[in-house]
């Protein structure tokens, strides 16, 4: 979740707190408690999610996923009651808690029967705006899984009419995509719209809840999906370039910080390059941020040339591709390594040999966290460097698309006086530097996290700079170098600076 660093003031306390109970039908499991309940594993994503929103809770932030809906007209409180009572029943995970100390490990216990808190909230006027103000001090404070329901939920009226429903999610019970049917659901009974418009995924049969996504992952099709998405991975460790020394005592303050940036020379860029090679802007944008990181990478041992440099790009993987994942109601997004050869390459073949390896990372897909951390370990010894597993590029496509087309030189020039650059506020994720990116046909808007216990003062806006230098140099030349020249070899773990680009 992010907000600008001015944030609406504080929302009120609700007029009023009303009850919302449920209670799923369905056949009780065998293994079921006396209420019901049954205890199943966490699936793959939801431990990659538990161990990053407990990560940001230390900072005392939530990492939620907001969603704030307009109400259709005529549309009453109980309305509102009635299609979250229908939601809760509908999708398991919006019903389970976490149990941490259980003698299975940490697990989720999914209920039959519960009761959801609908907050009310009443805005004399400018509902929209108090409606903002509520979704932010709704998604805001971290929800503590293991004893409430990984949703909150409050309703805004005006003049007594229900205007607006506004829903925090855990990260730990969906993601983005999970977030689809969700929305679609409430579009059919109360709300006017999803407000993150996305393509919706094409129908297929039964989704999976999360036992059935544990059980599959259990299974021997799950061990040897696993086993293929850790081969990949561990290929891309052992070339990827060392991660920057801490660049010291960070400055006093939080320790990351957030960078938002639109610029429309970006956006002419990126689908310039777009239109020249016939690959997507997702695939330009991560081409980019490895021929970045590669600019800190030395020549692999061993591997005979003395030449090839390694950039990697942690992708987030939306493994969704088989029909009952497609519009399946539970997080299944993983962090996957992209790894790319730069050496001796235009930055359009690194768009070509990047789009290879993104598509390689995508179908190996995710994997159990835990194996994956003991991989990095094992790498890191091996190698004696510092690796920095966490994603780096968070590509969050829309349902309209950038366009794509060639520009001109006059026009980047125009455009890049538009460019505005501002601090914001946001939760953090582990990773030295990870960037978000929303593209739609609006153009791409970055931002841009920062450990400042990596990077140095004026890393974040010394890197967008170099960002969108790299793309409006490749925008303009067919032929433009991949990286910059001459190359800058160092050990792996001393991250120098490039030409042009940032040092730390």
């Amino acid at each position: 979740m992010s907000r600008t660093a001015s944030a609406t003031a504080p929302s009120a306390p609700p007029v009023r707190t009303v009850p919302v109970h449920f209670c799923a039908a369905g056949p009780v499991p065998a293994d079921a408690g006396a209420d019901g309940a049954v205890e199943v594993p966490l699936t793959w994503s939801q431990q990659y999610y538990l161990a990053e929103v407990d990560a940001a809770r230390t900072h005392g932030r939530g990492l939620n996923v907001p969603r704030l809906y307009r109400l259709r007209a005529g549309t009453t409180e109980d309305d509102a009651a009635a299609a979250l009572r229908g939601l809760v029943e509908r999708y398991e995970v919006l019903r389970s808690r976490i149990v941490r100390d259980g003698p299975g490990g940490v697990r989720q216990r999914v209920h039959t029967r519960g009761t959801l808190h609908l907050a009310v909230h009443e805005a004399p006027a400018a509902a929209g705006d108090r409606a903002r103000a509520v979704l932010d001090a709704l998604a805001a404070p971290p929800l503590d899984v293991t004893e409430c329901w990984p949703l909150r939920a409050a309703l805004v009226t005006e003049g007594g009419r229900a205007s607006h429903l506004a829903l925090a999610f855990s990260h730990v019970a969906v993601d983005a995509y999970a977030l689809v049917p969700v929305s679609a659901y409430l579009v059919e009974r109360i709300a006017e719209a999803d407000p993150v418009a996305r393509t919706a995924p094409a129908p297929g049969g039964p989704s999976r809840g999360p036992r059935e996504q544990a059980a599959a992952e259990a299974s021997p099709a799950g061990e040897r999906a696993a086993q293929r998405a850790l081969r990949l991975a561990e290929e891309a460790y052992r070339r990827t370039p060392g991660a920057p020394r801490p660049a010291g005592a960070p400055p006093a303050g939080p320790r990351y910080r957030f960078l938002r940036r639109r610029s429309p020379a970006l956006d002419l860029a990126v689908g310039a390059v777009a239109a020249r090679t016939g690959e997507s802007p997702a695939t330009v944008l991560a081409a980019a941020l490895a021929a970045l990181d590669a600019t800190r990478a030395a020549p692999v041992p061993g591997d005979g040339t003395a030449a090839t440099r390694y950039g990697t790009v942690q992708l987030i993987s939306a493994n969704r591709l088989r029909p009952e994942t497609a519009a399946a109601v539970l997080p299944l997004s993983q962090p996957v390594p992209c790894c790319v050869d730069t050496a001796g390459a235009t930055f359009h073949e690194l768009v070509r040999r990047t789009a290879a390896a993104s598509l390689r990372a995508f179908r190996a897909g995710g994997c159990p966290p835990d194996r994956l951390a003991a991989l990095l370990r094992a790498v890191e010894e091996e190698r004696g460097v510092r690796l920095d597993a966490a994603p780096t590029l968070n590509h969050r496509p829309r349902s309209t698309a950038l366009p794509v087309r060639p520009a001109t030189a006059a026009e980047l020039a125009d455009a890049a006086a538009g460019a505005v650059t501002e601090e914001a506020d946001a939760d953090p994720w582990r990773a030295g530097h990870y960037l978000s990116a929303d593209v739609d046909a609006f153009g791409i808007r970055l931002l841009l996290q920062v450990d400042t216990a990596v990077h140095p003062p004026g890393w974040a806006e010394r890197w967008t700079d170099a960002l969108e230098r790299l793309l409006c140099a490749a925008a303009l030349d067919a032929d433009c170098p991949a990286l910059p020249e001459p190359p800058c070899p160092a050990p792996p773990d001393a991250n120098p600076p490039g030409p042009d680009l940032p040092a730390g």
